[in-house]
């Protein structure tokens, strides 16, 4: 509740940008066209798009199409935030079945704060990395299941799930999910229970094998048909074999450490390095010591991918989210262990000092004893809310009322008072529970939910607008002269739909001027930023004197500017938060 729903919050408010662009375009030529099979790929309007099997955009587009959901930002999102929600449910039934609920708490937690993972390319925008999450946190939790599992129905349950979501990830983005066998396997061959239950259920496995092969050979049979070998030599050769060996970006080209440094770097923002840190080194311990197949495989869940992606070229940060769950987890861990075995000892220590306070202290009077419980009582109820909410400042006012900026003093004041009141042991659970919370991000878990509702989106308000004005003036469409390969995708995503488009078949400079000037051909224009400039520079300022206008309204997007001449000047309005950098 507190994890899955905020994933929802303003779903529909930021632009579609860069790769969502490229996904999204695909499923609107898909209700554009009724081509199911063949994706579209921006901005070629009829390219066909076979990077990746095309499961996502089938999954994104059949509920709009059937008017389940609108054909809107929030409706082409909704399925990433309901699959990262239910991967997030997963990591939490994980951390549940590892040592208890509090792990897996704590892991959602730490996954929730963990700023990229939401945000950059992240599980609440239409790209792939949700639905791959939970291919990957899916398929671990039924495999664990799957271990312990007694009837013979519970095990083929496990298994064909196991099977739907590796289907899940693989056509949704392809060998990127066949880290989760590469995981499993190792697990049930080194761990002894789990390998005499794939002895004794080797044939549910065939069969979840055969289910698999059977819902993804489909496609890709009659894509080979279609594209023969250049469906492999694009969708593994360039878009797999090259990112691993070469590059496609040469901004892809990172250092081996990429991955690590810079998940260092942002659990340094939250903070939370030492829990992971510790966590995941209590966690190899365990698993070795007790022979745990459970730990041993959130351990190589967490290891194995990313010292294999770490040997390849291109790196980008979003590739590793489906590995953030197991090290999440492995903090989870470390803090769920005291909150199992230190309220013990914590109550033999209380019970040690209640017996040694003075004797008047002791035989002090029930009301007395009422009037310190409730002081105790207080004291811990501030020390929580001060830890989960922040600071607590009441006033009226001018005047301060009350004041709690840390834990030390409210938590002191609850065990003193407690132990004067004979009630500290019967609340010692809660203690422990407040200290080990206090270790824990909730300032972070309280900046992304401010985060979740405060993008906004300028090209969508900026096309918007230019459509309104084109409806009430008759406008002529859009000019256009940015080279095709400059032209960012979310520009193009949005501005398509002001027909027609005008575009010069080499750079012209000085065919701008017409319309901008000229009120029978005025319309707005899309220029990258050096053609404006050449334009100003060497005939910009002729066409001003001779016709008399000044420069334009204009929004930057990327390098990419929107100049919106005559009726459509408001419309620049759009662009006041747009993004300035590729």
């Amino acid at each position: 509740m507190f994890f899955s729903l905020p994933l929802f919050l303003g779903l529909g408010r930021s632009d579609i940008d860069l790769d969502e662009a490229i996904y999204t375009f695909a499923v609107d030529r898909i209700l554009e066209t009724g081509d199911w099979l063949e994706p579209k790929s921006i901005p070629n309007e009829d390219w066909a798009f076979i990077e990746k099997p095309p499961l996502k955009f089938w999954i994104v587009a059949a509920p709009i199409r059937l008017g389940l959901l609108p054909h809107d930002e929030f409706g082409i999102r909704f399925w990433d935030a309901l699959f990262g929600g239910v991967a997030f449910l997963y990591v939490f039934a994980i951390g549940a079945r590892l040592i208890s609920p509090w792990c897996g708490l704590v892991a959602v937690l730490l996954l929730f704060v963990h700023r990229p993972l939401l945000f950059d390319h992240g599980i609440r925008g239409n790209n792939m990395e949700a639905p791959l999450l939970l291919a990957y946190c899916g398929g671990v939790y039924h495999f664990m299941a799957w271990g312990r599992a007694g009837s013979v129905r519970e095990r083929w349950r496990h298994v064909l799930l196991i099977a739907g979501f590796f289907v899940l990830g693989f056509m949704t983005k392809f060998v990127a999910v066949l880290f989760l066998p590469m995981v499993l396997g190792p697990v049930a061959l080194l761990s002894s229970d789990y390998r005499s239950a794939l002895r004794r259920d080797i044939r549910i496995w065939l069969a979840g094998v055969a289910v698999a092969l059977l819902l993804i050979a489909p496609w890709f049979i009659w894509a080979f048909l279609r594209y023969g070998w250049f469906l492999w030599e694009t969708m593994f050769g360039a878009h797999v074999y090259s990112r691993f060996t070469a590059y496609l970006d040469p901004n892809h080209l990172q250092p081996w450490h990429y991955y690590i440094s810079t998940y260092w770097r942002v659990l340094g923002d939250v903070p939370t390095r030492a829990l992971v840190v510790l966590g995941l080194a209590v966690l190899v311990v365990q698993a070795i010591r007790r022979r745990w197949p459970e730990g041993l495989t959130v351990v190589l869940w967490a290891v194995l991918p990313l010292v294999l992606i770490s040997s390849g070229t291109s790196k980008i940060y979003h590739y590793i989210y489906p590995f953030l769950p197991p090290l999440a987890l492995a903090a989870g861990y470390l803090v769920a262990l005291p909150l199992l075995l230190a309220p013990a000892p914590l109550r033999r220590l209380l019970v040690w000092l209640q017996a040694r306070l003075p004797g008047r202290l002791q035989r002090a009077g029930p009301a007395t004893r009422r009037l310190l419980g409730a002081i105790a009582l207080l004291g811990l109820v501030i020390a929580t809310v001060t830890v989960i909410t922040g600071p607590i400042n009441l006033s009226l006012g001018r005047t301060t009322l009350f004041k709690s900026s840390g834990l030390l003093r409210p938590m002191a004041v609850a065990i003193v008072f407690g132990l004067l009141a004979g009630t500290i042991v019967r609340r010692r659970l809660w203690v422990v529970t407040v200290l080990v919370l206090s270790l824990l991000p909730f300032a972070g878990y309280r900046e992304t939910f401010a985060q979740l509702t405060a993008a906004t989106g300028p090209m969508r308000a900026a096309r918007d607008c230019l459509l309104a004005v084109q409806r009430r003036v008759a406008g002529p469409g859009l000019y256009v002269d940015v080279p095709p390969e400059d032209l960012p995708h979310g520009v193009y995503y949005y501005f398509r739909r002001i027909r027609p488009w005008v575009r010069t078949a080499a750079p012209a400079p000085e065919a701008l001027g017409p319309y901008l000037a000229e009120p029978a051909r005025q319309r707005p224009a899309l220029v990258s930023e050096a053609i404006y400039e050449q334009f100003m520079h060497t005939s910009g300022d002729r066409v001003g004197a001779s016709m008399q206008v000044a420069p334009p309204p204009r929004a930057l997007f990327y390098r990419t500017l929107l100049l919106t001449p005559g009726p459509y000047a408001a419309c620049a309005g759009g662009g006041a938060a747009a993004p300035t950098g590729r």
